[in-house]
C-alpha cells in the first residue's frame, strides 16, 4: 500500500508542476511580456521586399530598338517571382526578363562576368540585383552573340529601377 500511496502523491505532485512548464505567456509579468514582444519586433524589423513587377521595368520603347514593335509586356511563366514578355508579333522576336525571388542570388554572383552578367547559351544573361537572381533574354539572332550589347544595356536598366 505504501508504493500505490507514493506514487499518487508524485502523481498529484508532479503533473501540476510539468503542466507549469508549458503554459503560456499569460502567466508572465507584463514587463516579461513586453520584452519578449520588442525581441521579436527586432529580430522580424526589416520589412518583407516588395514584389517586383517585370513587366514594370522596362518600357516597350526601350524595348522597340531592339526587337521592333512590340506587344508591350505581359506576364509569363517561367523561374523567379515575376517574369514579364515582350514580343514582335511578326518577327517573334522577344525579350524576356526574370526577376528572382530575394535570396535566391549566390553570394559571389554579382561578381561573375563583365559587369556582373555571365552570358549564356539561348540568348540569355544571368545577372544579380541584390539578393535577387535574374535572367534576361533577348532572341533576335539565334548564331551569332551580336544580341549581347542591347542586352547588357537592358540589364543596366532594370538594375537602376529594382
Amino acid at each position: 500500500m505504501r508504493r500505490s500511496s507514493l506514487a499518487a502523491v508524485c502523481l498529484v505532485v508532479l503533473v501540476p508542476a510539468l503542466a507549469a512548464c508549458g503554459s503560456d505567456t499569460s502567466t508572465r509579468s507584463p514587463d516579461d511580456r513586453s520584452s519578449g514582444a520588442s525581441a521579436t519586433k527586432e529580430a522580424g524589423a526589416a520589412a518583407p521586399a516588395e514584389k517586383v513587377d517585370a513587366c514594370a521595368l522596362l518600357k516597350p520603347a526601350e524595348i522597340t530598338p531592339v526587337i521592333g514593335e512590340n506587344d508591350g509586356g505581359r506576364p509569363d511563366s517561367g523561374v523567379g517571382e515575376s517574369v514579364c514578355l515582350w514580343e514582335n508579333p511578326d518577327t517573334y522576336h522577344s525579350v524576356t526578363l526574370s526577376i528572382g525571388s530575394p535570396g535566391t542570388a549566390a553570394p559571389d554572383q554579382s561578381a561573375s562576368g563583365t559587369d556582373g552578367i555571365s552570358f549564356g547559351s539561348g540568348n540569355a544573361a544571368d545577372f544579380a540585383v541584390g539578393d535577387r537572381a535574374c535572367t534576361l533574354q533577348v532572341v533576335t539572332s539565334v548564331t551569332d552573340e551580336s544580341d549581347r550589347p542591347a542586352m547588357a544595356e537592358l540589364i543596366g536598366l532594370v538594375r537602376t529601377r529594382v
